[in-house]
């Protein structure tokens, strides 16, 4: 199965993004991202056996089951290589970075394949095509320049396995390992 490591914040918490950006998804030429796949990626491992996949979230679980998860929050949306809308995380993101060297690290002990492009603190919003308008996009993005939603805790982290219907992917919950 496909599988890879995300952060996937509360609903609470997504919600309120999604709230706030609802200007920007109404600009002609800005794609968004489905709600169900606004994760913060951690990083991919490509296509494992279910017994790989339970060693992995086992060892994942022994190190980091149960510790407190950091308090973060969404803040300043930009828009990057005028392709790309994102949103940051801010907050105590220190324990997330770590977390995120941390992941592909106890794969690869395990033997297994890593994805090494570069960990990111953002999710992707939305994908803007070069025939977006330029006006509606700047002004979209001038109504979020000052804002940060409200902090949350990390909740852990999922395992999430991609399935594939009608020629469309669809991110499921494989495992997640807790935090408090």
């Amino acid at each position: 199965m496909l599988l890879r490591a995300a952060l996937v914040p509360p609903e609470e918490a997504l919600s309120e993004l999604w709230t706030a950006t609802d200007a920007l998804r109404k600009v002609p030429g800005t794609t968004p991202v489905p709600p169900e796949h606004l994760d913060i990626p951690i990083v991919s491992f490509g296509n494992l056996l279910p017994p790989d996949c339970d060693r992995l979230a086992g060892v994942l679980r022994s190190a980091f089951e149960g510790a407190e998860g950091p308090v973060v929050r969404f803040q300043d949306v930009t828009l990057e290589d005028e392709t790309t809308v994102v949103v940051a995380l801010g907050g105590d993101t220190g324990p997330v970075a770590d977390l995120a060297r941390f992941v592909p690290e106890a794969a690869e002990r395990l033997g297994l394949y890593v994805d090494r492009r570069r960990f990111s603190l953002q999710i992707m919003l939305a994908s803007v095509a070069p025939t977006s308008s330029p006006t509606l996009l700047s002004g979209a993005l001038a109504c979020l320049e000052d804002w940060t939603g409200s902090p949350w805790s990390v909740p852990g982290l999922s395992l999430i396995r991609t399935r594939w219907s009608q020629g469309k992917s669809r991110p499921e919950e494989y495992d997640r390992i807790a935090m408090r």
